[in-house]
């Protein structure tokens, strides 16, 4: 094949490539959504007027709010795009969450009723089954 061939299809496909860019038709991916730092982590709740938002604040978002042990372990688990904050997801029925926290897992050790009392689950599980347009 003759170089100079090679050579012209390589640059038309070079420029065409940059002209995209340039045009702006190739859209850059979209940033991930900023999660809480650990100051809203340990704050999150405690203005709301929702008993299930303060008690998840100080039982749950230690893990679950922000980028900390919780949310990272979810990421890893959940298909793409699911939220790994439980308050941002709508798919959480209150008898799951009860489950899974009174039995634990994968790395969630279970809660006893000593650790949180049966009222308290009660009104997390809720408020987290009432998804984020709550």
């Amino acid at each position: 094949m003759d170089l100079r061939i090679v050579v012209f299809g390589l640059a038309t496909t070079m420029a065409l490539a940059a002209s995209c860019a340039a045009d702006g038709q190739e859209a850059e991916p979209a940033a991930p959504p900023r999660l809480p730092g650990q100051i809203e982590a340990v704050t999150f709740g405690l203005q709301s007027d929702e008993p299930g938002a303060r008690l998840y604040g100080r039982e749950c978002a230690y893990c679950h709010v922000g980028r900390n042990t919780g949310t990272i372990m979810l990421q890893h688990r959940l298909p793409e795009g699911t939220p790994a904050q439980l308050h941002e997801r709508s798919n959480l029925p209150a008898a799951y969450v009860k489950i899974v926290v009174r039995n634990g897992m994968v790395n969630m050790p279970p809660l006893s009723r000593a650790e949180l009392s049966d009222e308290d689950l009660d009104l997390i599980a809720d408020w987290l089954a009432a998804g984020p347009t709550r």
